[in-house]
């Protein structure tokens, strides 16, 4: 499947010109679009009944750094943004970036994680020890 370069998404203050995220973007804002992604993406059917107030900061956070790797370049972002405006701008991003990709390896992410976490919690380390010299009043670790 092939999907759009560019995209321009009329908002309430002004028309603005999204475009697709190369590989470098994507990479650079991983953590942001895993966060998007498992947040939002649940959500996306039921976009229209949730609020800004509905979502944590660091989701919001990362939703602006995405909104501004998105922009074209020189391409400012009209003034204000309702929350209309918002959700024009998630279906944009959403829309031009294989967001359900992302899904994918951030499951296996996931599945990798718990599996060495789980590897990790198996293997028992031995405790470290220190003695103490009498004599000289200062702790000796063992080697």
């Amino acid at each position: 499947m092939l999907y759009p370069i560019r995209k321009n998404v009329r908002l309430s203050g002004g028309t603005v010109t999204l475009r697709a995220w190369p590989a470098t973007v994507a990479d650079a804002h991983l953590s942001d679009l895993l966060t998007l992604t498992v947040t939002l993406g649940t959500l996306r059917d039921e976009w229209a009944n949730f609020q800004r107030s509905d979502l944590e900061p660091g989701v919001w956070a990362a939703f602006w750094r995405l909104v501004h790797a998105s922009l074209e370049a020189g391409s400012p972002l009209p003034q204000p943004v309702t929350w209309d405006d918002r959700l024009k701008l998630l279906t944009a991003m959403w829309d031009l970036n294989d967001v359900e990709e992302t899904a994918g390896k951030l499951m296996a992410l996931t599945q990798r994680s718990a599996r060495l976490l789980t590897r990790i919690q198996g293997q028992t380390t031995p405790p470290l020890t220190s003695s103490f010299s009498a004599s000289s009043g200062r702790s000796r670790m063992p080697a």
